[in-house]
């Protein structure tokens, strides 16, 4: 005959019941609050400089697109140097104050746009001769506004003529159209200095499945994805071992045989230009071709 159980004898697992579910009750709050925090505050380059010089701007670059969480690394070394930027797509000319702010000892600050306030044919001018892109008094930076088309070869070569290029930091924010972003890398990329960054606003829009739609006035209509063409960097930059090195074709133009690294980011693609000497890594012969390794494409080396 079974004896009936004392309440008491029940008492230490009912208080660890308790007890576990005080500790999920304070775990449920703590991941609350951590959420919550994570909301209101964001990422830490939140509270940067160049997060702030860009909100108070207004540039969407800061509140909407967040892309201050993946330049804040890669521009803060650059901010006492005498750089020099290029900004394609000046829209209202709101991160142009933010950049002449950011880099108070830029050797140059240069700025394409195409419409918007400023009027067609027009000659190069001073940013500060413009509310639009004029910063702060004192800022001091020599800033430069072109009018032209991003689309245009001739236009972007004429560009790098009459400023001389050796541009450390290209920013492509203009039309967003994949073909344009590609040419305008390929004619501007080689006159990125050794080292410097290249960096492809926008490219939400090769992931657009109905391309009817215009994008500032221009079809996006048989475009392809600028992603999918940028992915085969990897296999340039890796082209020792795919295509052996040592005069092998890279699956890319020439252009960019001189790429060191690229970085995929939230509507974002950051690439940066070899050193000097650098490129003896990529151009060298595969050493491992002597003891018959070949490239996928190859049956014999």
């Amino acid at each position: 005959m079974r004896l009936p159980v004392p309440a008491w004898a029940c008492l230490p697992s009912l208080l660890g019941q308790a007890r576990v579910l005080r500790v999920r009750r304070i775990e449920a709050t703590d991941s609350a609050r951590r959420r919550r925090l994570t909301r209101e505050t964001g990422p830490a380059t939140d509270q940067s400089l160049l997060h702030k010089l860009l909100k108070d701007a207004g540039s969407d670059k800061s509140f909407h697109h967040g892309y201050t969480r993946f330049y804040v690394p890669l521009f803060e070394p650059l901010r006492e140097k005498p750089v020099r930027l290029v900004e394609i797509g000046v829209e209202q000319g709101r991160s142009m104050k933010a950049w002449q702010l950011y880099l108070p000892n830029a050797s140059h600050i240069y700025g394409i746009g195409y419409g918007n306030f400023q009027a067609a044919g027009s000659r190069p001018r001073d940013c500060f001769a413009d509310a639009h892109t004029r910063a702060a008094v004192g800022a001091g930076v020599p800033c430069t506004l072109y009018q032209g088309d991003q689309s245009s070869r001739e236009f972007l070569d004429a560009f790098v003529a009459a400023t001389g290029g050796a541009f450390d930091v290209v920013i492509d924010d203009g039309s967003h159209v994949p073909s344009h972003q590609r040419l305008t890398f390929e004619r501007l990329f080689p006159a990125v200095a050794p080292g410097g960054l290249y960096a492809i606003e926008d490219i939400e829009t090769s992931y657009w499945t109905r391309m009817n739609r215009p994008m500032y006035g221009y079809s996006l209509k048989n475009e392809t994805s600028i992603v999918e063409h940028m992915k085969r960097v990897a296999d340039a930059i890796n082209r020792e071992f795919r295509y052996g090195g040592g005069g092998g074709q890279s699956p890319l133009p020439a252009v960019y045989d001189s790429v060191s690294t690229i970085m995929f980011a939230h509507n974002l693609i950051v690439l940066r230009k070899q050193l000097p000497g650098e490129s003896r890594y990529s151009d060298r012969k595969y050493r491992f071709y002597r003891d018959g390794h070949c490239p996928h494409h190859q049956t014999s080396c």
